[in-house]
């Protein structure tokens, strides 16, 4: 009986670590290549990075999908799910969500093909058709100006496709967005050029976490954890890593320029 007793405090150590160990984050996905890819076991950058989050935060990772973003967003506002990739900073999710740092967005480029007179400044966007992705909040100036011809697309790398399919003339994206189709393509380079005329950013991509997930009352210890990462570039790393590994979510090349 005393040698169970002395026992006693080293199993409850070892039963509560085992428990810790368990814990399991639920991360809500919609379609959304090459971000997201839904499929047995789910792909994308976002998925990279989530995996890396899990790896970070010494949780196993679990998968809930909806049809849309907005179905997401209301899972993790009624905490039936605990995380959410690639967001931004709004003020009505901060009711719901804690914010953690993933990857760092540093400016907006404007994007051509290689044979495409230069954009030095704004005024040169003028009587160019822009590829813009729908629902997007650029900056105040771009996205208010009714005098640039702009054609709202599903997403940036549809916009892609089509500047090399000659059916848009500009591509607003982010930098590190463009990085990453290099990475996936190196010959691209060649096809698709950065302009000189940038908006400068330096924005934070976030991990969303619910405010209602059982993982919230640790949340010190996980923003620890996280912003740790995300200063060290382990979420970029994975990003990077996934697009020069699966260089098939970017196949630009294969868009004509009759289709659309």
């Amino acid at each position: 009986m005393r040698f169970n007793l002395l026992m006693l405090p080293f199993i409850a150590y070892f039963a509560s670590f085992a428990t810790y160990a368990e814990e399991a984050m639920t991360a809500c996905l919609d379609e959304f290549p090459p971000y997201q890819i839904l499929g047995t076991p789910p792909k994308g950058e976002h998925v990279a990075a989530l995996h890396q989050l899990a790896d970070e935060t010494n949780m196993s990772l679990r998968f809930v999908t909806e049809p849309n973003f907005s179905h997401c967003m209301k899972r993790l506002e009624q905490g039936s799910a605990d995380v959410i990739a690639g967001i931004l900073d709004r003020e009505e999710r901060r009711h719901f969500l804690h914010l953690l740092p993933m990857r760092t967005d540093t400016a907006y480029i404007f994007a051509t093909r290689s044979d495409a007179p230069p954009i030095e400044s704004y005024a040169d966007l003028k009587n160019r058709l822009i590829g813009v992705s729908e629902g997007v909040h650029y900056f105040k100036q771009f996205d208010e100006d009714d005098s640039l011809t702009k054609i709202q697309l599903n997403d940036v790398h549809l916009a892609y496709k089509l500047l090399l399919a000659r059916r848009v003339d500009v591509v607003i994206s982010s930098m590190e967005t463009l990085s990453t189709i290099f990475t996936s393509d190196p010959q691209l380079k060649n096809e698709i050029t950065a302009q000189p005329y940038v908006h400068e950013l330096d924005r934070i991509i976030y991990f969303g976490l619910s405010k209602y997930s059982p993982h919230a009352d640790k949340i010190q210890q996980l923003r620890e954890r996280v912003e740790k990462a995300f200063k060290t570039g382990r979420f970029e790393q994975v990003i990077q890593q996934f697009a020069a590994e699966h260089p098939q979510y970017y196949q630009f090349k294969s868009v004509s320029g009759d289709t659309y």
